[in-house]
């Protein structure tokens, strides 16, 4: 049977060991084989959990720009966009001052985001 100790054993002493039979190398393929295979499977899960994720923050957000094309010109002044800025307030790039921009108002950027943050 294959060990370390035994592959140390044949390079330390020039190979004196017994040539392994077809059934040890056959068991010791179907060892490491188990072994990798044991080793993929949490990273697949992980993959797939991520791409089911991708998934529905895309959904999210197509769900957010079907809603935002079906109001009407008015709608959409009211709450500061055209229809050029939808995909864009939806991925949350577009910048609104926090305050009033008036002289006595200090104007931060802050980013408007119509998707919730749990659903994207």
């Amino acid at each position: 049977m294959f060990t370390p100790a035994n592959e140390a054993n044949a390079f330390a002493y020039g190979a004196r060991m017994a040539p392994l039979s077809t059934v040890e190398v056959e068991a010791e393929a179907r060892r490491l084989r188990a072994v990798a295979v044991a080793q993929l499977a949490p990273k697949a899960l992980e993959g797939i959990k991520a791409l089911f994720g991708k998934l529905n923050s895309w959904r999210a957000e197509q769900k957010a720009i079907d809603e935002l094309y079906g109001l009407d010109d008015a709608m959409l002044r009211d709450i500061g966009l055209t229809r050029s800025q939808i995909p864009a307030a939806v991925a949350g790039s577009i910048y609104r001052p926090a305050l009033a921009s008036n002289e006595n108002a200090t104007v931060t950027a802050e980013v408007v985001r119509l998707v919730p943050r749990h659903a994207a």
